[in-house]
């Protein structure tokens, strides 16, 4: 047998599970929680390496491409495509955020997904990499003003940062572990579970609005689109919160796609 039989031997329960399944069991989240006064972004930092690059490759060569040992540019954006399908059905079947334990006059806008090009090439080959995932929702007008606690449900245990508009005081937190709270920006963790049989209940967050400093900020906007706002504090957000353009990423694996083509002829 040789290394790739051995390997996949081993792991042949872990990959039969679907890619979300394994990234919940497997991988490294770290959550991202920008709030605007208009809606909201969810980013996840995921982090492979070792044994976990392996599953992550075989499944996007095994499920996505055409299972010869090696990821190429065009199943990577396949998986790509593959993973935002999976976000958004999961979370249109099981809303992942709620306000005043509510979902209602919350959309979800678009999904995207950053893969890292270093899944490129032979699956067996181990190595370190970040992927990335970023859902953008839509709060209907005076949703959030008009509320005072918000509900996430979050993968146990994973890292979680959170930042609230100008005006927003962090008055207590429920089922976040290691809590440190500054002024509208908050640090932990979602709590693990305490019965394996049960799914987590999420984290719920309490928190006041200052009127005052909230409707200056919404007076700066008036007159723009209603998503002119959250779209212009997306795209101004420091580097650390989403780093590269998703149509620069995908740009690239096409580009590379193409050469992988041509040096075939």
């Amino acid at each position: 047998m040789n290394r790739r039989g051995i390997i996949a031997g081993l792991l042949c329960i872990t990959v039969s599970m679907s890619m979300i399944t394994l990234v919940h069991a497997e991988y490294e989240w770290t959550n991202h929680i920008t709030i605007y006064n208009n809606g909201m972004q969810w980013q996840y930092t995921e982090n492979i390496s070792g044994m976990d690059s392996y599953v992550f490759k075989y499944n996007i060569d095994k499920k996505q491409g055409n299972n010869d040992e090696f990821v190429s540019a065009w199943e990577l954006l396949k998986m790509d495509k593959h993973l935002r399908n999976k976000f958004r059905t999961s979370i249109e079947q099981n809303m992942d955020v709620k306000i005043d334990n509510s979902s209602y006059g919350i959309a979800i806008l678009d999904i995207d997904a950053l893969l890292s090009d270093r899944a490129l090439g032979p699956e067996e080959s181990l190595t370190s990499m970040t992927n990335t995932y970023r859902v953008r929702y839509r709060f209907e007008e005076g949703v959030f003003i008009n509320s005072s606690t918000l509900w996430l449900l979050g993968e146990p245990e994973s890292k979680l940062s959170f930042r609230f508009p100008e005006g927003t005081q962090i008055i207590s937190t429920n089922c976040i572990d290691n809590v440190s709270i500054y002024q509208c920006e908050l640090t932990g963790r979602f709590a693990q579970e305490t019965n394996q049989t049960q799914t987590t209940e999420g984290a719920e967050i309490t928190y006041h609005i200052n009127q005052t400093l909230m409707e200056s900020s919404i007076e700066d906007a008036k007159d723009i689109n209603p998503m002119a706002q959250m779209n212009d504090n997306v795209s101004g957000a420091p580097a650390s919160t989403f780093p590269v353009p998703f149509i620069t990423a995908a740009s690239t694996l096409f580009v590379i796609a193409a050469a992988l083509l041509l040096s075939k002829d």
